[in-house]
This record gives C-alpha cells, sequence and structure tokens, in this order.
C-alpha cells in the first residue's frame, strides 16, 4: 500500500487522539476512575494499528509497550501510583515526538529504546505481568487488524470524491469495527458518520478568501444597480446579493469550531507548569462549546498560553504561602469563554496574591517607562503599564517567566487581531485577565468615515454609537478636547491630527463613542459614510508608519481603504 498519500490523514487522526490521551491521564492523575484507563488503552490501541498500518515501527513500538501496561492497569494488576503515572505522561509525550518525526519524513528514526523498556520494566513488576506481556508481544491481536482496516477503509473514504453505497455485510463489519474501537462512533451514529468528511483547512481558507471577493463584487454591483435604475437588472443584482448572503454564511459556519479544541491542550501546560513550580491547582475550563471562526482561533493558542503561565509564576502562591494567607493550599486557575455581541470574550482568573499596584508604579517609575511626578488617573492606568514591552516586576529570570515579555506578547497580539485586552485584579484575592476578540477574521463589519478626502473602515467591535458634533459640545480641559455627551464628558480625539491632515474650520463634524478598556472615548471624523461588511486584508506597515491600522479593504468602488485600530488611535 502506499502510504505517502495517507500522512495527512494519519497526522490529523493522531492527533485527535493524542489529544483524548492526555485528557484521560489528566484525569487518572485526579482519581476519576478506572474507565480513564479504559479510555486510555482505546486510544493508544486507535494509534498502534494505525502506525501498523503505516509501517511507523517507532509509533507501533511506544503505543505497543503502553497498551500492554495499559491492559495491566485496567485489569487492576497494577496500581496507579505517581510514579507510574509520570512515565505514563513520559510515554505519551514520546509517542507525540514520534508522530511527529514520522509525519515530518516517513524514513525518520526515532529512539525508543529507553521509553518503550521503561514500560515494559513497570509492567513486568507484577506476578502475572511477564507471562501477559509475553503473550501480548507474540499473539495477533483481533483488534489491531480491525484497527488497521478501519484506517484504511478511512483513508479511502476521503481519497474517494464519490464512493460506492456500501453492502451490507461491509457495513455490518464498519459498525463492528466501531463498536471496537469506541474512539470512533457506536452503531447508532454510522449514518451521521458517513455524512462528514475531513476537509484540509487550506480549503476552507482558500474558499473564504474567494467568498471575501464575491462580498466585494457583491458591493460593485450593488452601487451599479442603483445608478442604472433598471428594475430587472436590480431584481437579478438583489436576488444574486441574497444567495452570495447565504453562500457567506455556510462557509462561514463550516469555519467555526469550538475553543474546546485549543483549550483542551492547555490542561497539560498547567499540569506540568505547576508541578515545576512547587505549586497545586486546580484548572477549570468553562465555555469549551462556544464556537468562533478557526482562523481567530489558531491566532489565540499563543497569548492564552501566556497569560496561563504568566497566572501560575506571578499569580498562584505555593501551598505554603497560601495556608500562611488564610487559603486553601491548592490554587483555582480558570480559563473561559464567552460570547458577547459579535465577539468572543476570553478570561483567565486565578484567585492568587493579585497584583500590587503601588509595586508596579514603582518599578514603571525606576525602570523609565513613565516619569517620576506621572500621576495615573487611576489603577487601570497603572496595570496598563504591565503590557509594556520589556515591563517586568519578576527580578529573577527563569524558564516560566522574568524577561518582560509576556503580557507584551499578549497585548500586541490581540491589538492585531482587532481586539482588546482588559486587567483587573485584587490585591491578595486574585487576578483577571479579559480578552474581548472578534469572531472572525476575515469579514467584519464596520462604519466607514472620512477624513479629508480619505476614507478609512472602523470595525464596530468597539463602537457604541455616532452622532453629530455641535460647537456647545465641545470644551477643553488642561490642552485635552472634551465633548459633553448627554451630561457625560469624555475625551475626544480628532482623526485628522493623529492622521496629520489640515485642522477642519470650525469644531464640528461626527463622533463615534468608543468603548475600550480604559474608559469610553470620542472619535471625531469629518462624517460617516454608512456601515457595510469589509473583506480585512492584511498589509505590512512602512517603517515608522503609525500604530494606527490593523488591515485594509477594497470599497465598493475598488478603491482601497485602510482599517483603524481603535486602541492605536487612543
Amino acid at each position: 500500500m502506499n502510504t505517502k498519500r495517507y500522512t495527512d490523514l494519519f497526522r490529523a487522526e493522531a492527533r485527535d487522539r493524542l489529544a483524548e490521551m492526555n485528557t484521560s491521564l489528566l484525569a487518572i492523575e485526579r482519581g476519576e476512575g478506572i474507565e480513564r484507563v479504559a479510555e486510555l488503552f482505546r486510544a493508544v490501541h486507535t494509534v498502534k494499528g494505525m502506525s501498523a498500518a503505516m509501517g511507523y515501527t517507532s509509533v507501533r513500538d511506544v503505543s505497543h509497550a503502553l497498551e500492554a501496561l495499559l491492559e495491566l492497569m485496567r485489569r487492576q494488576a497494577i496500581a496507579m501510583t505517581e510514579v507510574v503515572i509520570d512515565v505514563l505522561f513520559e510515554a505519551v509525550d514520546a509517542l507525540e515526538a514520534a508522530i511527529i518525526a514520522v509525519s515530518a519524513d516517513e524514513t525518520a528514526a526515532t529512539d525508543v529504546a529507553a521509553i518503550v523498556a521503561r514500560l515494559e520494566r513497570i509492567a513486568a513488576q507484577t506476578p502475572e505481568a511477564e507471562l501477559d506481556l509475553a503473550e501480548m508481544q507474540t499473539m495477533e491481536w483481533p483488534a489491531m487488524q480491525v484497527s488497521a482496516t478501519t484506517f484504511a477503509v478511512q483513508q479511502k473514504a476521503v481519497a474517494t470524491p464519490v464512493a460506492s453505497p456500501p453492502t451490507a455485510k461491509a457495513e455490518k463489519l464498519a459498525v463492528s469495527q466501531r463498536s471496537a474501537l469506541s474512539p470512533f462512533p457506536s452503531a447508532g451514529s454510522v449514518e451521521k458518520t458517513q455524512r462528514s468528511i475531513r476537509v484540509d483547512a487550506e480549503r476552507l481558507d482558500t474558499l473564504m478568501t474567494l467568498i471575501g471577493e464575491l462580498v466585494i463584487a457583491r458591493g460593485r454591483l450593488q452601487e451599479v444597480a442603483r445608478k442604472a435604475a433598471n428594475p430587472a437588472f436590480s431584481e437579478a443584482v438583489l436576488h444574486a446579493s441574497k444567495l452570495i448572503g447565504s453562500l457567506q454564511t455556510e462557509i462561514t459556519t463550516a469555519r467555526m469550531v469550538p475553543v474546546g479544541q485549543a483549550f483542551e491542550r492547555f490542561e497539560r501546560l498547567v499540569r506540568d507548569t505547576a508541578n515545576s513550580l512547587g505549586k497545586k491547582v486546580v484548572f477549570e475550563i468553562l465555555g469549551s462549546d462556544i464556537e468562533v471562526d478557526k482562523s481567530v482561533l489558531d491566532e489565540i493558542g499563543e497569548p492564552v498560553m501566556h497569560l496561563l503561565r504568566n497566572s501560575l509564576d506571578h499569580g498562584v502562591e505555593t501551598p505554603q504561602e497560601r495556608r500562611a494567607a488564610g487559603k486553601p493550599p491548592i490554587a483555582r486557575l480558570t480559563l473561559s469563554a464567552t460570547r458577547e455581541r459579535s465577539s468572543v470574550v476570553i478570561r483567565v482568573s486565578d484567585d492568587g496574591r493579585g497584583v500590587n499596584v503601588a509595586s508596579v508604579l514603582e518599578r514603571a517609575r525606576h525602570s523609565g517607562l513613565v516619569d517620576a511626578d506621572w500621576a495615573p488617573a487611576g489603577d487601570s492606568e497603572i496595570l496598563a503599564l504591565i503590557a509594556r514591552p520589556g515591563f517586568s516586576t519578576t527580578a529573577r529570570v527563569t524558564e516560566i517567566s522574568g524577561r518582560g515579555v509576556g503580557l507584551d506578547v499578549v497585548a500586541t497580539k490581540v491589538r492585531s487581531l482587532g481586539g482588546a485586552m482588559e486587567m483587573s485584579t485584587d490585591a491578595g484575592a486574585g487576578t483577571e485577565i479579559r480578552l474581548e476578540l472578534p469572531m472572525t477574521l476575515a469579514i467584519i463589519h464596520a462604519v466607514l468615515a472620512r477624513s479629508n478626502d480619505e476614507i478609512y473602515a472602523l470595525p464596530i467591535t468597539h463602537v457604541v454609537e455616532t452622532l453629530m458634533v455641535s460647537p456647545d459640545m465641545v470644551r477643553f480641559e488642561d490642552g485635552q478636547e472634551i465633548l459633553e455627551i448627554r451630561g457625560v464628558s469624555m475625551p475626544a480625539v480628532r482623526l485628522r491630527d493623529r492622521l496629520g491632515h489640515p485642522p477642519r474650520n470650525d469644531s464640528g463634524g461626527h463622533a463615534v463613542v468608543l468603548d475600550l478598556p480604559d474608559g469610553r472615548m470620542t472619535l471625531v471624523v469629518d462624517e460617516f459614510l454608512g456601515q457595510q461588511e469589509i473583506v480585512v486584508k492584511q498589509f505590512d506597515a512602512a517603517r515608522g508608519m503609525p500604530k494606527m491600522f490593523n488591515g485594509a479593504t477594497i470599497l465598493t468602488n475598488g478603491s482601497p481603504a485602510l482599517i483603524l485600530d481603535a486602541q492605536g488611535i487612543a
């Protein structure tokens, strides 16, 4: 069998099974019961069958030795001690390394002898293990053949665009195979399984790019139809617009994936980091079923990882410190996702020591980030200093933190995605960091604004309202322009000033109220031209260009427009 064509399928399936292994191992470590050992066994068994079918000997050898040990554990012939669980974690890591190696190069030889030997030594510690292990190494496992057959069947199903209807005998065999390998769906969901296929992510990206171009073309068609004043043409354009809208919805929905796919892998990260720091933590994930565009999910992994490591290193105390502070020795760390309007909000919170605001201010002054006489308006301004490049409250450098990156990396990434970051803390009680991100990065709603003779797009993520500016609304305090809106004073920023355009002859214009992490502010432009869906196109800013833009788009008339970054303007 030519296995090269099936490498991508093997990699995708193995990645899913590795995620199951880590989830099961963490549950075993928490003492959730022997059924978790069975789940781990089945995931390892599936990888063993797939690797045997592909001829990946290193993956097969590790999974075989791991499977043998798990079979003894499943029969409770070996106790689940801390040492055994640590070896299981090492074995899964070795299995992942072997899978990565052969996925990149099928001829790669990964040395797995050491971990295989450790697994076999532990298995041989029981009186019945020597016989069981010898039998398991020499016997032909029927289930292993089923695994290989199932994998080959899946490969053929994915590789063949149109398959002939399965015979009753073949369908019955497929059902029995799925029953033997419980990671696959049960017999009652055969029909549903046959309706699902794996699609390469690049194809979805291509479809999204094409629908983006269609959205631009739709806008231009609608503009032409308005000018043509031809009822038949207008009706055809309207119908085409509805079809394009439906197509856009379907493609966007197809790209939506639960955030749990990214969150689950952090359980292992938290476990290993906490152990290395000598801390005890209960990690809780909430809102795993909240769906976001795959492009967003791919981008949020690194920021969330930094936040979790930061909480564990800076926020969470050791058991001894928590006891001295009158707290439970085991800390709580929570990662959650919620939907708010057209955004997804991700929160990382802990019940640790919190942030000493006075210490942050002192450190910022000492490092020269702010002037010695700088007087912040509130704690939020001080906390914002933590996200400045180079800022760190840690005096020593470790593998976890202490180089002044962390939150700076997070803030930069979140802003590049058109989102916002906000921190709140309670000294001695904990810290929460809130990330607000768009649901998708490809097509967004935006307000079009004109400044001088140029048009800019402002994403509506932070937009509260738009209004006309009259002279009686404007006043100045210490050189700062203020707008009085229904009795509420808000700082004002004129887009003309930020862009270096000549000022208007009057103080009028249009204003948009923006809800930002540091509070509400107003952006004053010459006029607003309405709202529309825009296709976000990334661009490399010129050197020295102000950080006020996070992309570009094409307007309905075919001309380009820059997309404004609300936080960058503020």
